[in-house]
């Protein structure tokens, strides 16, 4: 049976709504709102860990789904013809949030 992903909560006080930390946490760093169809990505699949390091704002669920894929993949030992375009999605690297939006 898979498990479900569970996302920490917030509550923003001027909408009066119930957010995902995550999300909040992505658009104070970009200082800008996410746009309707941008997704944030945990980069180590753990959807507690929170950290700026973590996350990576991507344009669309669709190229979302098109790195998980290709990261399940890599997992199974299928190795990729163009390492080279997820790099971004696999590096640990320290910095803001802005340098990891992927276009």
């Amino acid at each position: 049976m898979k498990r479900r992903k569970v996302y920490r909560k917030v509550r923003d006080k001027t909408a009066g709504k119930v957010r995902a930390l995550h999300r909040v946490l992505a658009e104070q760093m970009l200082a800008r709102p996410l746009a309707p169809g941008e997704i944030v990505h945990h980069r180590d699949g753990d959807s507690t860990n929170n950290d700026p390091a973590n996350l990576l704002v991507l344009p669309s669920q669709r190229y979302h789904a098109h790195i998980e894929y290709h990261l399940r993949c890599a997992r199974r030992g299928m190795p990729s013809l163009f390492p080279e375009l997820f790099r971004d999605v696999t590096e640990d690297r320290r910095g803001t949030l802005f340098e990891s939006v992927i276009p």
